[in-house]
């Protein structure tokens, strides 16, 4: 380990001491740092008791399969969660080459957003594949993701919101949403899902949201959460997660490693190891039928109250 990054004589390393510092500079209400009291005995790395909100910087040394339960991270956002708190994940290599997104992030969940629009002020349109590519390279955490409904929410002809849709076996997912960095546009995922709702009908859409850095949209959007799912693993390679489908047993046996051996073990002999999410929410959206008889109880004034 680099002694810059991670000094001898401190209990947190030095991206931590980043992390911590740039709150600092955008926080001035009590910050609690390496508390062991709220989630016994696991620690919060940073906790901001006004806002029910908290930190967990994950190096990607430290957080692995070798140094951690495989159901660490959920652990710890299950047990924020039965506190109110909210735990945001922030992930070395996030951290390292997505630091803009990940402080304007930071940014919303502190209210500190610097610029704020109101979504009425904005014009939707659908845009193509170069457009929401740049955008999501630029503003969303994962990154671009090829989709086949892409809608946009245009200021003054600046593309500042983004909604993207998958269509899979007559099923529609929502994979993307984001606001342009540092920019907090207001109600823009109600609009987006509205008109999306209105031109295309779907009767469900599902919607897979990683715990890390959930956002609390997806109610006001008229969601419902189905299901908690467990946590999944990337391996770390070269100082970045990299998603587990880029070494499938048969990639590894065409690389020439023993076909008797399961991914894992050659993984483990090659030195590379997993680190595990803290898990995903699923989302579901189903359409609401109005019917006569609500209509009906909602305009007698016997059955409504009025």
């Amino acid at each position: 380990l680099c002694t810059y990054c991670n000094p001898i004589d401190k209990n947190v390393s030095g991206k931590e001491i980043q992390l911590l510092n740039f709150i600092k500079e955008n926080y001035y209400d009590q910050i609690i740092e390496n508390c062991r009291s709220i989630i016994k005995p696991l620690e919060l790395d940073i906790y901001l008791p006004e806002l029910n909100l908290a930190f967990e910087f994950n190096g990607l040394y430290w957080h692995n399969e070798i140094n951690k339960p495989n159901n660490y991270h959920k652990d710890k956002s299950d047990m924020c969660q039965e506190k109110r708190i909210q735990l945001i994940h922030v992930w070395e290599d996030d951290w390292m080459y997505k630091q803009d997104i990940v402080k304007s992030m930071i940014l919303n969940k502190l209210g500190k957003t610097p610029n704020k629009i109101m979504s009425r002020k904005c014009e939707v349109k659908e845009i193509g594949y170069q457009e929401t590519k740049q955008f999501l390279e630029t503003n969303h955490i994962n990154g671009f993701i090829n989709s086949k409904i892409k809608i946009g929410l245009f200021y003054q002809g600046e593309l500042i919101s983004i909604m993207c849709f998958k269509e899979y076996k007559n099923q529609f997912n929502l994979i993307r949403f984001c606001d342009k960095l540092n920019t907090q546009v207001i109600d823009s995922s109600k609009v987006l899902f509205n008109y999306f709702i209105n031109n295309y009908n779907p009767q469900e859409v599902f919607s897979y949201v990683d715990r890390s850095y959930y956002q609390n949209c997806y109610a006001e959007m008229g969601f419902k959460i189905i299901e908690k799912i467990n946590p999944d693993y990337s391996y770390v390679f070269d100082g970045i997660r990299l998603h587990k489908i880029n070494f499938r047993k048969e990639l590894l046996v065409q690389e020439g490693y023993d076909p008797l051996k399961s991914e894992h073990d050659i993984m483990l002999e090659r030195g590379i190891f997993r680190i595990y999410d803290s898990g995903k929410i699923k989302f579901k959206y189903i359409k609401r039928k109005e019917c006569s008889s609500e209509l009906h109880s909602l305009t007698d004034p016997k059955v409504s109250g009025h």
